[in-house]
């Protein structure tokens, strides 16, 4: 049956260890993946399928390996069969599949990942897995009292500890097969797994979920618990839930037992059985939980009264992901239609003059705090940033990308001298305290990380606008993605002309995220928030006593949000007090250098107004002057919104040109060419030495170079004139850090760009 309820979706990462322990280690970064879980089998909110965390992504590589970019893991297709546990990992040591030779025998926690609980027997998705006669799984984990006994996944979906005679290859009676695995990405940092947040919570550092320090002092019922959950309000946060079955599992340590999750943190928990909200799709009346005693998953009929340890996601709603509007070209009439310009500069908005730009692309929603922390741990373990006095730098440069919590409280992204973590509720809103370069800097890894070109010089911070990557709109592109193609008539604002208080985030418009003290900056709201929902304080903890808010969808007509309100969002454009007014027809990109302001400065644009403060210009409630879609923001004048400095207003989005490619912000594909063949490195990740081969399909003037993760030059290997032909060539990487880097092979004005990891 499915039952209508609001369906969350919550982004978490999940660490695979290299060893347990409670103290710091390795860490592989790894998303845990859904369960697949997305039919209700009860009223109540709060089971499985009311929740997405990270969606699956598998890929049939057409090689006999199938990719999951949720996790970063390569997996064998077809299973290698029965076998003792011993051969098992010999098996996979020795396997040589789809061009790789570094398989290894998957953990109990990877093998656990690509479990699918929307089906049972096996709980695998089959249209990617090959269903064989496998029972059970081999995992690398053996148990931790008894060295004879080795951690296995149940094609039924479970997990438990099992002799290693038991298989039929060891005089046994089980079927216990072998699945190979690699990792994409094998980066690693070190971090501590858990943090006592002081407040009756613990935060997993290696998943981003936070959880109760305690368990419940009371057992119950399946359906019990998930009411017990909706009711606690614990931390001054009321989003609390029954983990599902992989949430609750990446708890589980398999060297600890009795009990197997760790007692330094979970200080009352010593044995029994824990609720997980997953319902087994063939037995509905049963739910998965986990025996603590040693760790078993297992189920249990829905009426037995079972142990409960509560989770919140650590974030407020909607995917994590980015999405794009494309948005075709044309031309409009740019600048004030209503006379509501500030008479103090009406240079800002007048004249009208007609403006023609390119078709391009426009994220819908402004870069999020768990965005942008991504961006800020990848580049840490890389070195190509550092802090220092509370601030973020390029490693051994002058320029500063953003601020810490720890500079102030009214920024959401924490550093502990070991990593960045999101420190209250607001990952999934919109960045702030973000310098203009250190918004350029995200660009330029974003591009990295989607196989596009790079467009900012990071040390001219000069746009490349012939590149494919992202980078932050024009001035030009910002208000004509913001009209949302509505020019006849213009509108005041991205959606219409109404002062609609539920349609944005403005100064005084009574949303549930706007506080009363400044200790409780910034009032912004998540991205998308005002899209016609329903919204429940119990879903998004806002600090607001509101226990609910109907908004009303503030999304322009091309589905792009927060336009209006949030806030500023900074541009790519200089600000020039002359130049809008004498500005081209054709493309204008502003003007070389910014206009100096009488203390000196140049300033860079913003658009789109804020949460914080405007002037009123329609007799209304709210002060929505800055909101206009044609406002331009003069610097200058806002003093501390001064976008040469981050504050607690101030943010962007990004954009990229159309180069007619899908390549987006969503998937990730190498810019390929007719004439042009780049290969994937061999091997990959590697640690001194890689093998990088290309095919030229014409004659021609070729370069091969390697870039950081921010785009930066780091070696250039071919800058000459081959023939057509197969090129191979060595690349040493002794001198070279641990990190990501792509590297690009061009060809005339052809480019084809791929990832390599580089490991020490």
């Amino acid at each position: 049956m499915n039952l209508h309820k609001t369906r969350i979706l919550i982004a978490i990462v999940l660490g695979i260890l290299s060893s347990s322990s409670i103290y710091a280690q390795k860490l592989i970064p790894f998303k845990l993946p859904d369960t697949g879980q997305t039919t209700s089998y009860t009223t109540t909110k709060g089971e499985d399928a009311d929740f997405t965390i990270n969606p699956p992504s598998l890929v049939d590589d057409g090689n006999g390996t199938i990719t999951d970019y949720t996790t970063g893991l390569m997996w064998q297709k077809t299973d290698g069969g029965e076998m003792i546990f011993e051969n098992a990992s010999t098996y996979c040591n020795n396997l040589v599949l789809g061009g790789y030779d570094d398989w290894r025998l998957p953990t109990s926690h990877e093998l656990f990942s690509i479990n699918n609980y929307s089906v049972s027997n096996p709980a695998l998705n089959s249209t990617y897995f090959t269903t064989t006669a496998a029972e059970y799984w081999w995992s690398s984990d053996v148990r931790a009292d008894d060295a004879t006994s080795v951690w296995v996944v149940n094609w039924g979906g479970g997990v438990g500890a099992h002799p290693k005679t038991e298989t039929i290859s060891a005089g046994g009676t089980k079927k216990m097969h072998v699945r190979a695995v690699r990792s994409l990405y094998s980066t690693t940092f070190t971090v501590d797994h858990f943090k006592d947040n002081g407040d009756g919570t613990i935060t997993d550092n290696y998943t981003g979920l936070i959880w109760q320090k305690l368990k419940s002092t009371s057992t119950y019922t399946w359906e019990e618990a998930l009411a017990y959950a909706s009711g606690l309000s614990l931390a001054n946060k009321t989003d609390w839930r029954i983990p599902n079955v992989k949430e609750l599992y990446s708890l589980n340590d398999e060297k600890l037992h009795a009990p197997s999750f760790n007692t330094a943190y979970f200080t009352n928990i010593s044995s029994g059985n824990f609720w997980s909200s997953t319902t087994l799709p063939n037995q509905t009346t049963k739910a998965w939980d986990i025996n603590v005693d040693y760790g078993i998953v297992s189920y249990n009929e829905k009426t037995v009264k079972e142990n409960v340890l509560l989770v919140r996601g650590g974030m407020d709603n909607n995917s994590l992901n980015f999405k794009e509007a494309f948005i075709t070209g044309g031309d409009f009439s740019m600048g004030d239609h209503f006379g509501f310009v500030d008479p103090s500069h009406p240079s800002d908005e007048l004249p009208l003059h007609n403006v023609k730009v390119n078709s391009f692309y426009i994220s819908k929603y402004e870069t999020t705090n768990q965005q942008f922390l991504a961006f800020l741990n990848s580049s840490l373990l890389s070195g190509a940033i550092e802090v220092r006095n509370n601030a973020v730098y390029a490693t051994g440069g002058s320029d500063i990308y953003c601020y810490t919590n720890q500079f102030a409280s009214y920024y959401s992204i924490g550093y502990d001298g070991k990593v960045f973590s999101i420190v209250d509720f607001r990952a999934n809103h919109p960045m702030v305290g973000v310098m203009w370069s250190g918004a350029a800097a995200f660009c330029n890894w974003l591009s990295a990380q989607n196989g596009l070109q790079s467009c900012y010089n990071l040390t001219t911070w000069v746009c490349d606008f012939t590149k494919n990557g992202y980078r932050l709109p024009t001035e030009a592109e910002w208000e004509y993605a913001g009209r949302g193609g509505q020019t006849n008539p213009y509108y005041n604002y991205p959606w219409g002309n109404d002062q609609d208080i539920t349609k944005a985030n403005w100064p005084d418009s009574k949303d549930p995220y706007e506080g009363t003290t400044e200790a409780s900056y910034p009032f912004t709201t998540p991205v998308g928030f005002y899209d016609g929902s329903l919204h429940l304080k119990s879903e998004y903890s806002w600090p607001g006593s509101a226990v609910s808010y109907q908004t009303t969808s503030g999304a322009n007509a091309f589905g792009i949000y927060d336009m209006a309100g949030n806030v500023w969002e900074l541009i790519n454009d200089w600000y020039g007090q002359n130049y809008y007014s004498t500005s081209p027809y054709d493309n204008p990109k502003g003007p070389d250098v910014g206009f100096t302001m009488p203390d000196g400065k140049q300033y860079r644009g913003m658009r789109g107004g804020n949460w914080y403060n405007g002037y009123n210009i329609t007799g209304g409630s709210v002060n929505d002057g800055h909101s206009r879609v044609s406002n331009r923001n003069p610097s200058y004048y806002r003093g501390p919104q001064d976008p040469n400095h981050p504050w607690y207003h101030i943010g962007f989005r990004v954009a990229r040109n159309y180069d007619n490619s899908s390549t987006g912000i969503t998937e990730t594909k190498a810019n390929g060419s007719a004439d042009i063949i780049l290969y994937q490195n061999f091997p990959n990740p590697f640690s001194s030495t890689t093998t990088i081969q290309f095919s030229l399909l014409k004659s021609g003037s070729v370069t091969l170079k390697v870039y950081n993760l921010l785009g930066q030059l780091e070696a250039t290997i071919v800058n000459e004139r081959l023939n057509q032909g197969l090129y191979s060539y060595q690349f040493n990487a002794d001198n070279f850090p641990t990190g990501v880097y792509s590297y690009q092979l061009q060809i005339d004005n052809q480019q084809s760009i791929k990832k390599m990891i580089i490991i020490k």
